[in-house]
């Protein structure tokens, strides 16, 4: 009796989203711990390691998430890369409207989550309100995460959906934030906005501003940079948004200068 064999299927190379701290992820805070376990509960055997070499390789080329919505684009052993998508279940807009409330009444909570820490006291108001801040694997499918992918593989999750899942764990690790968004609970909801008054005018007051040549002043720039929070699967050596604020407190007198008509000097400045 002859024994049916399949071909060897070998990922092309993609230059996508590259997982950085996959091996360090499990060492890092609670709840990136908890995120490792979570995929780990899902029992997708094989797949798993495939999902994170994957994950590892950049062979996710596109990864966005609006609130629970989550779509990527993968590439795999075929020439047409696989579309996947995951769709957090969320609480009622009664219930994340209760959540925001309670925890808008706790301000030290709030102060460890905008410095992208998260109190074991964030999960366990999601646990009261029936609804769970991390992925939760039942007996059998459906999951509390609804998952897709055009990939023939009958398995939900495949390596596709792993791979996806890896890459969001490390965004939650640096950003915990992230878990709430999932969960349909939307972070503008739960901060008062951050220099909104200054922020306001200075939106609103723009082009008057530029025209009028003072523009946008240095604080309000960071002002601006901080209300737009982190920047997603940020791979930059130095964080994202101290950067940006010295590129903005350099570049803030040229541009004043340049709208003023004034010479301006574009070349390096001489090294010490």
């Amino acid at each position: 009796m002859s024994r049916k064999t399949y071909p060897v299927r070998v990922a092309r190379t993609a230059l996508g989203i590259r997982a950085q701290e996959l091996r360090t992820l499990a060492r890092k805070a609670w709840w990136a711990r908890r995120w490792i376990a979570a995929i780990e509960s899902l029992r997708l055997g094989a797949r798993l390691g495939r999902g994170r070499q994957y994950a590892v390789s950049g062979q996710v080329t596109d990864l966005r998430f609006a609130g629970p919505h989550v779509t990527a684009t993968v590439q795999g052993s075929r020439p047409r890369p696989y579309t996947v998508s995951l769709d957090f279940t969320t609480p009622s807009a009664e219930t994340l409207a209760q959540l925001a409330e309670r925890l808008r009444a706790q301000p030290p909570l709030l102060a460890r989550m905008i410095t992208d820490d998260l109190p074991t006291q964030v999960e366990a108001l999601f646990s009261e309100a029936g609804c769970p801040l991390f992925p939760v694997a039942s007996a059998k499918p459906p999951y509390d995460v609804k998952m897709a992918c055009s990939c023939p593989d009958w398995a939900k999750p495949c390596k596709h959906l792993a791979a996806v899942l890896f890459l969001l764990g490390e965004e939650i690790a640096r950003r915990p934030i992230t878990l709430l968004a999932l969960r349909g609970l939307d972070p503008d909801d739960i901060f008062p906005p951050e220099d909104a008054a200054v922020c306001d005018a200075a939106g609103q007051g723009m082009p008057g501003d530029i025209a009028s040549g003072h523009g946008l002043g240095d604080v309000e720039a960071r002002a601006l940079l901080r209300r737009l929070g982190p920047v997603p699967f940020w791979r930059g050596v130095n964080p994202c948004l101290p950067s940006l604020e010295k590129m903005v407190a350099r570049q803030h007198p040229v541009a004043c200068a340049a709208v003023d008509g004034e010479s301006i000097d574009l070349r390096e400045p001489p090294s010490a």
